[in-house]
């Protein structure tokens, strides 16, 4: 039963065909090929909307009354099963087979009754499987018919990697998946979805090395307010690269997600008024794996305990460096630190 949109997933990372597609790959490579009780249902698919558990067990109670139905599990849901929309619902029309998960114990709860399955689960999150994917990595606890498959669609940011891994260099592209790395590790802290934070890091610095005539004409194509243009282009003309790498993830890449487009815009300058992906983008690219130096792994290690610190220490670290190699600052750079500082005298 591939879920058409989940309740507790906030972003769909390919759409039902594409992953209908995969399941039907996966099956084929298994010991269940060709077995006639097994079927795939597009009951979830067929509502166009958020399904709930309570409602698909509704549904094949409905299909096959007097059926004795079974829901399977992780352990790791367990603990917040009470919490599922309906739940005693489920619990009455069905009954609960938990699998462990290594790491979750199966502990018996009063209030959900469940049969515990032999055996151990595979340590495989889908969640964490979808993170892998995004990065590029091939996880062995999936399929390599399957894998081959996400990569002849394009699937889970496949498409964006192969090109980006082209136009740059081997240490760019680097720089880009550790960003995009960090961003993903990060975002479920601030409530934002990890595919678009992904997303966003990897092509942050899609433009960093195109020819400078390239870098002016593209940048223009994607102005924002205060960015200064033609001082910028005179003064600092790297910083272009911020604003002409969001036209070409528009163009080139067809990125349509205007929260991803501006993350990418305002990563090397920052502004007080960015979005949370835009502030995350902002100090990933700082705090990247692979930075040469000290500042970023103190401000990486600091993003995962304290991210509005990290925020404020990368706004320091940025302006400290532009501002001891006595050039040109921008002033949405300074913009952004007085900002904070009014804010940290409130």
């Amino acid at each position: 039963m591939p879920g058409f949109r989940t309740p507790f997933k906030d972003a769909r990372p390919v759409p039902f065909a594409a992953r209908l597609a995969l399941l039907k790959e996966a099956l084929r490579g298994s010991a269940l090929d060709g077995r006639p009780e097994v079927k795939i249902s597009s009951f979830e698919a067929g509502l166009k909307r958020v399904v709930y558990t309570h409602e698909t067990i509704a549904h094949f109670k409905r299909r096959h009354p007097g059926s004795r139905l079974y829901f399977l599990m992780g352990s790791d849901c367990l603990a917040s099963f009470g919490k599922w929309k309906n739940s005693g619902e489920i619990l009455r029309d069905a009954a609960l087979l938990a699998g462990l998960r290594p790491g979750c114990a199966l502990q018996k709860r009063a209030a959900v009754p469940f049969v515990p399955l032999d055996g151990i689960f595979p340590r495989a999150a889908s969640s964490d499987l979808r993170g892998r994917l995004f990065l590029g990595e091939r996880p062995r606890e999936m399929q390599r018919r399957v894998l081959a498959l996400i990569d002849r669609k394009g699937l889970y940011l496949s498409r964006e990697r192969a090109r980006l891994k082209r136009t740059l260099s081997p240490r760019r592209f680097a720089h880009c998946l550790e960003t995009a790395r960090l961003a993903q590790e990060l975002a479920p802290g601030l409530g934002l979805p990890p595919q678009k934070a992904a997303l966003a890091g990897l092509l942050h610095d899609c433009a960093r090395e195109l020819p400078a005539r390239r870098l002016r004409s593209l940048a223009l194509k994607f102005r924002t307010p205060g960015m200064a243009y033609k001082t910028m282009a005179r003064e600092a003309p790297v910083l272009l690269h911020a604003w002409a790498g969001a036209a070409e993830a528009r163009g080139a890449f067809g990125v349509r997600d205007r929260g991803v487009l501006e993350a990418i815009a305002l990563h090397a300058t920052g502004t007080p008024e960015m979005s949370p992906l835009a502030r995350l983008v902002y100090v990933c690219d700082l705090a990247a794996e692979g930075r040469d130096f000290p500042e970023a792994g103190l401000v990486r290690e600091l993003s995962r305990r304290d991210f509005a610190a990290a925020f404020r220490e990368t706004n320091y670290v940025k302006l400290s460096y532009a501002f001891s190699c006595g050039g040109w600052v921008h002033p949405l750079s300074v913009s952004l630190w007085n900002s904070l500082q009014e804010t940290k005298l409130k």
